[in-house]
């Protein structure tokens, strides 16, 4: 009797301990109910959202060879995503903004507004000499507020997520990835880490610097600027958000980003067996983290959003319109550098299969303009796009003009002939959605708490996206949505909008925040009584 006792109460040690790393990676969303059980059924708002962005996501990625919501055991690329979007809801089309790159998009996700609003209107901008491009990894480069600006008093999670860079977020991993070849991805994100996040991040590096032999034997130890790996970091991100839901600490909103499709994809094509490899892993992972909530007790409460962000085509031929302007003198190059500009009057930077025009003044736009037309008509690899087409997009408002790529091209930012080449790459992302929104729509789906099921949308933007989480819990922004809120997803009983007013010092003030606490303290002046 006292051994069946001792073995008991081992057993019940054991299924209250906190589970291992490779207890976490091991679970699946295998027990979500068919009917979604009581995320999907109970009433009322989420306790949290928790929003995921898949690189290049389409989808075709989770639906079944028909386009139709995939049945259980149909063969789809992700198969858990399948399920929420069986159960929850799903966006057929989903159109980034102009252009669809990964910055701009994520940018309009975070803010409901277009890249003319939002000021990130591409991955890169150019410094004020306009010879180098600058990444939007910086917070303070996003115009008006974002979701996490919204949900700062709930608590906000960030991993991966682009344009986070010095935000005011609790628990945050930045995106971004060090320009010195010396200089790990640990050491280029140590300053701007949560500490507690950075110490786990450590301990899932350290793991992984001891690399085992066939035998299972230490054979010694791994390059440190080798981690991560794109997918060891979607990896770390998800092992991160587990961490954080077996403790105390619950923020309201999770934003999380899994990129390493967009890698895969670029390199070995959007339709190659290793894309739809990095799909199943993505699949896997988001699979995981709907385990360990429903191990931490917090699934039923939660609403879970995945969208995608940009759409990746194949491309075959690599186009640099920049040498035509260097032969016609609006470019100076450096002749150091296949790249490098000493001076302009008119240059373009590529977006992938669009480009942007930036010139000195009018004169040299318009001559620009008619040596492209010419190379365009030559080389038959892309078409000129107005400056009234961009503007009616809500693209770059500093661009002169555009240009977007034939199937099969892409822009390059060279300098130096020839202007064709074969590309590197074989497929990219970086359209012009208004000119074929169907071709460059993501996927969408929407589960859980708050979430009415088996909704289909035909279309939507990812403008709407901010919009629709901000009326589920119930956040108020100061700034305009460009997007509108998709109330056909969400079930009746949502969180009430809070009453008006600034929800941070100086908000709608046009930063006068002594005028603020004036009116805070009845009219009278700071210091007196």
């Amino acid at each position: 009797m006292r051994a069946i006792l001792f073995i008991g109460c081992v057993l019940i040690a054991l299924g209250c301990a906190t589970p291992t790393l490779r207890d976490q990676r091991s679970l699946t969303a295998d027990m979500i109910p068919d009917d979604g059980g009581a995320a999907m059924r109970d009433s009322g708002p989420p306790r949290r959202v928790i929003l995921i962005t898949v690189a290049g996501l389409e989808s075709a990625d989770f639906l079944n060879g028909w386009g139709r919501t995939a049945s259980e055991g149909d063969a789809v690329r992700m198969p858990n995503l399948a399920r929420l979007g069986r159960q929850g809801t799903i966006g057929i089309q989903v159109h980034p903004p102009s252009p669809s790159s990964t910055y701009a998009s994520h940018a309009t996700i975070a803010t409901g507004r277009l890249p003319s609003s939002h000021g990130v209107i591409a991955d890169s901008t150019l410094d004020r000499e306009g010879a180098r491009d600058l990444p939007f990894w910086d917070s303070r480069l996003l115009q008006g507020d974002a979701i996490w600006d919204a949900a700062i008093g709930g608590g906000v999670l960030a991993l991966g997520w682009p344009s986070t860079l010095g935000a005011r977020i609790e628990w945050i991993v930045p995106d971004g990835s060090p320009d010195a070849s010396s200089q790990t991805w640990l050491e280029f994100i140590n300053r701007q880490t949560s500490p507690s996040l950075m110490q786990a991040l450590e301990e899932m590096a350290a793991l992984a610097m001891q690399v085992p032999n066939d035998d299972g034997e230490e054979k010694g130890a791994r390059d440190p600027a080798t981690w991560p790996t794109p997918s060891e970091k979607d990896t770390a991100f998800v092992d991160l958000a587990c961490r954080l839901s077996e403790t105390e600490r619950d923020p309201r909103l999770w934003l999380i980003r899994l990129s390493q499709t967009a890698y895969v994809k670029a390199i070995s094509g959007s339709g190659s067996l290793d894309a739809g490899a990095a799909l199943a892993r993505v699949d896997s992972e988001i699979g995981r983290l709907i385990g360990c909530l429903d191990l931490a007790g917090r699934l039923a409460d939660t609403a879970i959003f995945v969208t995608g962000d940009v759409v990746y085509r194949a491309v075959h031929t690599q186009v640099d319109p920049n040498v035509t302007l260097v032969n016609h003198d609006l470019i100076g190059r450096d002749p150091r550098s296949s790249l490098g500009v000493r001076s302009w009057r008119a240059l373009l930077r590529s977006n992938g299969r669009s480009a942007y025009l930036y010139a000195r003044d009018g004169e040299s736009a318009l001559e620009a303009r008619k040596w492209l037309e010419e190379a365009a008509d030559a080389t038959d690899a892309f078409e000129v796009v107005s400056a009234l087409e961009l503007a009616e997009s809500d693209s770059d408002p500093q661009a002169w003009f555009g240009l977007a790529a034939n199937p099969g091209f892409v822009f390059g930012n060279g300098l130096s002939k020839p202007m064709l080449r074969p590309s590197r790459l074989r497929a990219s992302a970086g359209a012009l959605p208004f000119r074929d929104p169907i071709d460059s729509s993501v996927g969408f789906v929407a589960w859980g708490r708050g979430i009415r099921p088996q909704i289909r949308v035909p279309s939507m933007d990812l403008a709407d996206i901010a919009p629709t989480i901000a009326t589920l819990l119930g956040l108020r922004f100061d700034s305009e949505f460009d997007g509108k809120p998709v109330i056909g997803i969400l079930r009746a009983a949502v969180a009430p909008q809070p009453r008006t007013g600034p929800k941070r010092l100086g908000a709608g003030t046009d930063g006068d925040a002594d005028r603020v606490l004036r009116e805070m303290r009845g009219g009278r002046e700071l210091g007196q009584d």
